[in-house]
């Protein structure tokens, strides 16, 4: 992380010290994409860097899940974070999509576990992020109902070490939080594991009311892409690109 600590100093010093500060709301700490408490994170880092690109600063504001919609329509604040079309905001303010969350099914490689469909979990010790039932589908939801083996945890990085340490035989979550976590313990950072992709992709994009500005932070994120810079980005905090996954209409917006 010390490059990428050096490389946003060095955009504070690029942007000028007149630069416009815009509020953007974000949500509360989800590392790796929200690290609150070090203004940080992938998500934190990247809209940081595209506004210091285009010339302005960031100031963050952190609210709770669904408080973001209020503060657009309220005209309280520039941009929104992590928004798709299912929130109720206008839809024809968002950006392009800046980043992608994929839910997964996580196993122990040395486990030889396959898992093909939510059937598939019938009988297994089964871990998940709090909320999943109502999140992942009425199939899911119906299957994992019932399972006395069946638990869900908020804190996140408590999920991947119950699953590494074998205490159960699945762990759902995203993959990239599941990596973050996982190569921050030297216990089992090298440990194979598996993704078994039940779940769709979550394409996110920013809230932008202004089109002149939102016209501009989509340019400026086809260029990072393009240049490399996202990429980068990504490989600071070891998270994996998803960008091929969308449809190619989304990458066009």
């Amino acid at each position: 992380m010390r490059a990428l600590l050096s490389a946003v100093c060095l955009l504070c010093f690029i942007i000028p010290l007149s630069a416009k500060e815009l509020d953007v709301v974000v949500g509360w700490n989800k590392p790796p994409y929200v690290i609150s408490q070090e203004h940080t994170g992938f998500e934190v880092d990247l809209v940081r860097a595209l506004l210091a690109e285009m010339g302005y600063g960031l100031s963050p504001i952190y609210v709770p899940f669904g408080r973001t919609a209020r503060l657009l329509k309220d005209d309280a604040v520039d941009i929104g974070l992590t928004l798709n079309p299912v929130h109720t905001v206008d839809q024809s303010i968002l950006s392009e999509p800046y980043i992608i969350y994929q839910n997964v099914v996580v196993t122990r490689a040395d486990r030889e576990l396959t898992i093909d469909s939510i059937d598939d979990l019938k009988g297994k010790s089964v871990i998940a992020f709090q909320t999943a039932q109502s999140v992942l589908g009425e199939d899911f939801g119906r299957t994992l109902a019932s399972q006395t083996t069946y638990i869900e945890m908020a804190r996140q990085d408590r999920q991947v070490d119950m699953l590494m340490r074998g205490s159960v035989d699945v762990a759902i979550l995203d993959r990239n939080i599941f990596n973050y976590f996982k190569s921050a313990n030297s216990a089992y950072a090298e440990d194979a594991t598996v993704f078994h992709e039940l779940f769709p992709i979550s394409p996110y994009s920013a809230a932008i009311p202004d089109p002149a500005l939102r016209a501009k932070f989509n340019a400026t994120l086809r260029l990072f892409i393009e240049d490399g810079r996202y990429q980068l980005l990504l490989d600071e905090y070891k998270l994996d690109n998803l960008l091929h996954k969308l449809p190619v209409a989304e990458t066009a917006k």
